[in-house]
Formats: structure tokens, C-alpha cells, sequence
């Protein structure tokens, strides 16, 4: 039986929507399996290294002391936190588990010692972040796992005493992708019936003359590009009218899209003017400091920030903070942050008005939206520099004394996770004397790619303000060298994050 034009155009559409959607299915879902495995890595990685030492903390805190109820109050934030982990573990490095969040539900176990042996023993001895692929490989946090591998628990060192055991679960992601297949199915089916329908309507339309292909081609090139053709033939004509059919549409649909793009261009750039606002335009000057500051974003709209607030006649107050990721969602929260600052800068206490922001913060942003801080504060009478840190990085300090470079202590939580982390808060008073340099940065700096294996990393940052700082020069000139220096190491690699720096000067 011979099949006629419409019949054929039907199934070859029909056809060809099939194999497009299979292969375009097929292909997308692989990529998002992939995708949602490499951003569970990397958002659990950062998370279990963030929380594993106030695990051990709460451990000898209240467990250690049997207070099971308050040890177990606290796990269960740490799992309101993060929807991929599975289970939480503490052990001792003598090779003990002390607590199994799988096992010990209603009670501080009691039984005899659980022991761990072979390879998980070895893993808890590291002195390094490791982890247990699926595939049983045991990788260390420096060795980046093959796209789309599954992970089954990280082991991170968190005191002297303990390391914590992180198994991670992988059920979100299952679930996502089988909601994506069946959505993908629908559409299908929509598709088919959707192609079959077009295909029959344009079959009906092949005996069009010319001359209204040409009618219509003189509208489009006035810019009517919703002129169609209706041709009523059964010959090959209906191809041309299909083909101008198609070519007036996609040149409707490119010059939309080019409207499109450029409206969306024209927003991020007054979206980043806005934030750059924000930035402070002139620094102030400060009895007894010299003060330089750089952020170089790595989008339009950044995730860092920085100001300066006066507090009193002889008091400052400053801070740098940094976003989870970067673009507009990250500028956005920075912009509250910033707000938030401004507000609560008459307060005179560093932990409270740290704890004030990040209340603020935990309510009104994304569960997982957060942000690493270093508040800091100058009083020019005293000659004091003091500073609280929100899981930020290090400040690095040269001291003129020594001539040598070295970091600060670290601390705190990052704002946004908890409601209160004023118990996580501590307040370090730093001995200055004229000729130190501080550095306070954002990890855009130490994290600067040179190439896909190799970045700036801290050990170069230290020896280069070290250096710096041994040259006498002032705070700007610091800063300049110092950004000169990341940016050439990185020598033209793609920005991966923002890059900020603030450099004080005791003068």
C-alpha cells in the first residue's frame, strides 16, 4: 500500500520526534546524574569539614558527659542542614566508635566497644580529609573523584582525639531524576501528538502558489515576521512553504531572543552598578592604620563584600565577607549583609552584633545560602586590632618585629546555617606594633586557578605579603602587588570566584 504525502510526513515527524526526545533525554539525564554528583561532593565536602570539629566539640561537650538528650539535639541541626547525609559517626583514634546516629537513637550506647578494623581504621588514622567511593576506592580531599561517582561516607579528622564519619546518601538525587524521566515522558508524548497534529494540518496546506510565498516574503523583509503562508497544493511546493513557514518564525524567535539577551545584559550591569555602590568609594582615614581594599567579582553581580562603618571618634569597624558561590542569588544576599552591618553598627560587642546579622540572615535567606565573615575593629586610642572570625579565612599577619608572615586563628560558623552561633563566636586580640601588615581576603585568592590541577594556594599567599611587608611600603602599594602576583599566577585562566582583598597597616 503506497502512503500519501501526509501519511508520510506524519510518521516521518512522529519519527523524528521519537529519536530527537530518546537522544536529548537520554543525554540530559546522564549530564544531570552527573551534575547532581559532583555538586553533592562539593557542597558535602565543604559541609563535613565545616562541621566535624563542632561535632567533636558537642561529643565531649555533652555525650562525654552523658547528656544525651542536649548531644542529640545538636546532631539532629547538623542534619537539618544538609538533606544528603545519611548518618553521623564519631570515633576515637584509637579505632572505637563512641556514637552511631544509626544505632544509638534513644540512648548513649553502653555496650562493649565497638571497634573498627582494615581499611576504615586506616582511613580514621589520616591526618587528611578521605573518602569511600561506591566503586570502594578511598580517595583523599585532594583527589578530585571521576564525574558522576557515588561516595559513601567522608572520614574528617576533627580534634586530636576524634574523627567524624559522614555517610552520605544519594535518595534526593534518585527520586529527582526518576520525577525528570516521568516528566520527560509526558513531554514527550506531547511532542508526538503535537507533531503528528502540525504534520497533518501543514499536508493540507502543499497546493499554495507562489505567489503568495512572495506576498509574505515582502512582509517579513519589513519586519512582519508573523507572516505565514497557507498553501493548498499536493506538491513539492508545500516544502517551500514550509521552509519559509520555518525561516520566518526562527527570525522572529532570533531577533525576541536577541531583544531578550540585551534586556538581560542591560540588568546585570545595573544590578552590578548597584552593588558597586555599595562598595565603599573612598576609604577613611584612621588614626594609626593605612588602609587599601580590591574585589574583583567574577560575574556581573558578585557574592563578596566589604566596608568600612566609623563607631565613635576613635573606633572603626570593618569587615569582608564572602557568599556561597557568586551571581545575582549570592549578590543579593551580600546586599542584606551589607544592610544588616550598616544597622547594627552601633554595636559595640563584635559576637553580638556578628550573632545579630546572622539571625537575620539564617531566617530570610535560602536554607542553603550562607556566609563566611571576618569582623574586625580598630580602636585608635588603645592602638588595639580585634577581630571575630565566621568560619573565614585566616587574616594573615606579617609582624615587623620578626620579619616573618603567619595566619591568625580561624573560628566560628559560617552566618546563615544557625539561628544562634554566639556560643561558636570568640573574640582574638591581635598585639600589633607600627610596620605590621594584615591581610584579609576572601578565598578567591588562595583559590585563584592557574590551570585545572594547580592554584595560588596558602603557602604562596604567606611568603608573598611576607615579603611585601618586609619592603616598607605602604598598605596600596601592598595590595597592588599582591593582586598582581595572583593574577600572574593565574596567567589568563578563566576567574573560578570573586576575588577580595583589604590590607591594614599599623602606622
Amino acid at each position: 500500500m503506497k502512503l500519501n504525502i501526509r501519511s508520510k510526513l506524519m510518521i516521518a515527524i512522529s519519527a523524528l520526534m521519537v529519536v530527537v526526545f530518546s537522544v536529548a533525554a537520554f543525554s540530559f539525564i546522564n549530564e544531570k546524574k552527573i551534575e547532581m554528583a559532583e555538586d553533592i561532593y562539593h557542597n558535602s565536602l565543604a559541609f563535613v569539614k565545616l562541621t566535624a570539629p563542632n561535632v567533636a566539640f558537642n561529643y565531649d561537650l555533652y555525650l562525654a558527659e552523658n547528656s544525651f538528650v542536649y548531644f542529640n539535639r545538636e546532631i539532629a541541626g547538623v542534619f537539618e542542614q544538609n538533606n544528603d547525609l545519611q548518618g553521623i559517626a564519631v570515633v576515637s583514634y584509637a579505632g572505637e566508635f563512641l556514637y552511631d546516629s544509626s544505632v544509638d537513637i534513644d540512648g548513649k550506647y553502653e555496650g562493649a566497644p565497638r571497634l573498627l578494623e582494615g581499611a576504615l581504621l586506616e582511613q580514621v588514622r589520616r591526618e587528611d580529609v578521605s573518602m569511600k567511593m561506591s566503586g570502594g576506592a578511598v580517595l583523599s580531599e585532594s583527589v578530585e573523584p571521576d564525574s558522576g561517582e557515588r561516595i559513601e561516607y567522608f572520614v574528617v579528622p576533627a580534634t586530636e582525639k576524634y574523627s567524624v564519619i559522614y555517610e552520605i546518601s544519594y535518595d534526593n538525587v534518585d527520586q529527582r531524576i526518576a520525577e525528570m524521566v516521568e516528566r520527560i515522558i509526558y513531554l514527550a508524548l506531547f511532542a508526538v501528538l503535537l507533531g503528528i497534529w502540525l504534520s497533518f494540518v501543514m499536508s493540507g496546506k502543499l497546493t499554495r502558489p507562489i505567489s503568495m510565498l512572495v506576498t509574505a516574503a515582502a512582509k517579513v523583509s519589513q519586519g512582519d515576521f508573523s507572516s505565514r503562508v497557507v498553501l493548498e497544493s499536493s506538491d513539492e511546493i508545500a516544502y517551500l512553504g514550509a521552509a519559509f513557514n520555518k525561516m520566518s518564525e526562527d527570525l522572529g524567535s532570533a531577533v525576541e531572543a536577541k531583544i531578550f539577551k540585551e534586556k538581560v545584559s542591560r540588568e546585570l550591569e545595573l544590578a552590578g552598578e548597584i552593588q558597586r555602590e555599595l562598595i565603599p568609594q573612598t576609604l577613611p582615614k584612621v588614626n594609626g592604620l593605612e588602609l587599601a581594599s580590591v574585589i574583583i567579582p567574577a560575574e556581573e553581580v558578585g557574592g563578596d563584600m566589604y566596608d568600612f562603618l566609623k563607631s565613635g571618634e576613635d573606633r572603626l569597624i570593618f569587615y569582608l565577607g564572602d557568599v556561597t558561590g557568586h551571581g545575582v542569588p549570592a549578590g543579593i544576599v551580600s546586599s542584606i549583609a551589607s544592610s544588616l552591618f550598616f544597622a547594627f553598627s552601633d554595636e559595640q560587642d563584635l559576637k553580638v552584633l556578628m550573632n545579630k546579622v546572622n539571625q537575620v540572615l539564617q531566617v530570610k535567606t535560602m536554607s542553603n545560602m550562607f556566609m563566611t565573615l571576618c569582623l574586625m575593629s580598630w580602636c585608635s586610642e588603645e592602638r588595639k586590632f580585634s577581630y571575630v572570625s565566621a568560619g573565614h579565612e585566616q587574616i594573615v599577619h606579617y609582624k615587623a618585629k620578626d620579619a616573618k608572615a603567619g595566619l591568625l586563628p580561624a573560628g566560628g560558623m559560617a552566618l546563615g546555617m544557625v539561628l544562634d552561633i554566639s556560643t561558636l563566636l570568640k573574640i582574638e586580640d591581635v598585639q600589633v606594633e607600627s610596620g605590621d601588615v594584615l591581610v584579609i581576603y576572601s578565598d578567591g585568592v588562595p583559590e585563584s586557578w592557574k590551570n585545572e590541577k594547580e592554584v595560588y594556594g596558602m603557602e604562596r599567599l604567606i611568603a608573598k605579603v611576607g615579603e611585601l611587608g618586609g619592603l616598607g611600603i605602604s598598605a596600596e602599594e601592598v595590595k597592588t602587588l599582591l593582586l598582581k602576583d595572583v593574577q600572574d599566577f593565574a596567567a589568563g585562566y578563566k576567574q573560578q570566584d570573586d576575588i577580595t582583598m583589604v590590607v591594614v597597616k599599623i602606622v
